[in-house]
């Protein structure tokens, strides 16, 4: 009886620590905000990604964007009212070009964008570039003209 008890107690333990170390292991491939998309970093809370790459969220854009972050990239995708993305545009400092032509072939070439987040840019949409330049993180977005705006941000360090 007594082998019976101290075989049971083996097994619930190895359970438990192999159960431990898979939480462990997943640890870092699991997401913890429903607002990342997969693969996105984890070593600092999402309010520390953006202060570290400069970006502020104007309130409006809560439950109204995506991201991933890596330690030397953002990538960030806001979707929300005109006056919303104007604001963010203003609160971050990006400069404004003239609206282009046709959808940006930074956005669609890049292969992370356009493959891990399904960023698709409809070409019958007017775009308009914006850009923010400082010695250490480099920050380029693009918004559309649609009713319900969208913005496709990619921040890196330089």
């Amino acid at each position: 009886m007594r082998r019976w008890i101290i075989g049971g107690a083996t097994v619930v333990v190895v359970v438990l620590i192999g159960f431990v170390g898979m939480l462990v292991v997943l640890r870092d491939t699991t997401r913890f905000d429903d607002r990342a998309y997969p693969g996105s970093s984890w070593g600092k809370t999402p309010n520390e990604v953006f202060t570290d790459f400069d970006i502020t969220l104007p309130e409006c854009t809560n439950g109204r964007m995506r991201y991933w972050a890596g330690s030397l990239e953002l990538y960030l995708k806001i979707s929300a009212p005109p006056a919303c993305v104007s604001q963010f545009v203003e609160e971050n400092r990006l400069s404004t070009s003239e609206p282009l032509p046709a959808a940006p072939l930074t956005v669609t070439s890049d292969k992370r964008a356009a493959n891990e987040f399904d960023w698709e840019l409809p070409a019958e949409r007017v775009y308009t570039s914006h850009r923010r330049e400082e010695d250490t993180v480099e920050t380029q977005a693009w918004t559309d003209d649609a009713a319900e705006r969208s913005l496709y941000l990619h921040a890196w360090r330089q």
